[in-house]
């Protein structure tokens, strides 16, 4: 018998929700007792953490489908996975970051309001004990003298936490107003590219079924490892592959078209612009490049000195969304072009300023 109907709703404003449950009931504690949902007062409903302004995440609604179902109720799905285009995400993301900081610093302004009216109240109650006054205790008046020393001392403390909570609500406030620089940041960015770059790698090889990726499968179809690099049968790829989220490309395109579309942005040096022997900024340093590759550019380590003869020179190796600029030698102050290759050169303090360079 079925102790009632729920549904499961999803859309990208509003996240995954579970509606229809009624307090105490077996629905609501076996929510409760998940440690993906919690209860939402906005949604007033049990929300999926980290669901909103998310793609929907199909395992976490079949996971919650079947506990729903074996607790003895009808799951219904009511499931609107739209997205927005990634230029909009970024967008609607950046207006959510000012609304936070606008209530994070409302919050400061008022706990610290908070705090000063506190902190007025103890030292009105001390202002007015003449100094040095002890606490008559054969006074008829002790007691209440007592209790308002202990009110005011409680209020002092009091707005010290108020105050401290303040100075937090300030702290998260200015968090909050780098969030988007932080996360278009150019090296940001190219890492987060490459990251989604090689999972996408990862996935194809996965549904490809190279040997060492996927192994055998079991009954339910799922692979598992059993140290043996066998390649599945075809049908098993098939329907493991269309187990598997969808690929990152869209994302990959999305941020790198968003990050690009933005002013501040700089032109990426690449191997098609950069040459042996050109100079390259990475870390507020300028260093010359020594080999130039498909997806790096060697360079001098800085902390080491340049070898003297019969020597191997120490190098680094740097990604090309890391580096900050780009300069041929004849751009170069050529005293510091000379001093950099000279023996026993410290190349860190004689490194010359990015605006230096001409």
């Amino acid at each position: 018998m079925s102790l009632g109907t729920l549904t499961i709703h999803h859309d990208y404003e509003s996240g995954t929700t579970v509606e229809g449950t009624t307090r105490n009931s077996p629905a609501h504690l076996a929510l409760k007792a998940h440690p993906s949902w919690t209860w939402s007062r906005h949604a007033t409903g049990w929300l999926l953490r980290s669901s909103r302004h998310r793609p929907l995440k199909p395992y976490a609604l079949d996971e919650i489908t079947r506990v729903l179902t074996e607790s003895g109720y009808t799951v219904e799905r009511d499931i609107d996975e739209t997205m927005p285009s990634v230029e909009q995400q970024e967008t609607d993301r950046e207006d959510r970051m000012n609304d936070r900081v606008h209530r994070l610093i409302e919050r400061a302004g008022r706990q610290k309001t908070k705090a000063d009216a506190t902190r007025a109240k103890a030292d009105a109650v001390f202002d007015s004990i003449p100094m040095g006054q002890p606490m008559l205790v054969d006074h008829h008046s002790y007691k209440a003298d007592r209790n308002r020393r202990e009110r005011a001392w409680n209020n002092l403390g009091k707005s010290i936490e108020q105050g401290a909570h303040a100075v937090e609500l300030a702290r998260r406030a200015e968090t909050a107003s780098h969030h988007m620089g932080a996360r278009n940041n150019p090296v940001t960015v190219g890492n987060r590219i490459e990251e989604l770059e090689a999972g996408r790698r990862r996935r194809q090889r996965e549904v490809d079924g190279e040997p060492g990726w996927l192994t055998e499968t079991d009954e339910h179809g799922q692979p598992h490892h059993d140290g043996a690099s066998v390649i599945p049968p075809k049908n098993a790829r098939t329907t493991y592959g269309a187990r598997l989220p969808p690929s990152p490309s869209r994302s990959i395109t999305g941020r790198t078209s968003t990050t690009s579309s933005r002013p501040k942005a700089r032109p990426r040096a690449g191997p098609d612009v950069v040459a042996k022997g050109d100079w390259v900024l990475s870390s507020g340093m300028w260093m010359r490049v020594r080999r130039v590759n498909k997806k790096s550019v060697t360079v001098p380590n800085p902390v080491f000195p340049p070898p003297r003869s019969g020597e191997k020179e120490n190098t680094w190796t740097i990604a090309w969304h890391k580096l900050r600029g780009h300069r041929t030698t004849e751009q170069m102050p050529p005293k510091f072009v000379e001093a950099y290759e000279a023996p026993g050169t410290d190349r860190i303090s004689r490194t010359p300023r990015a605006d230096d360079a001409r």
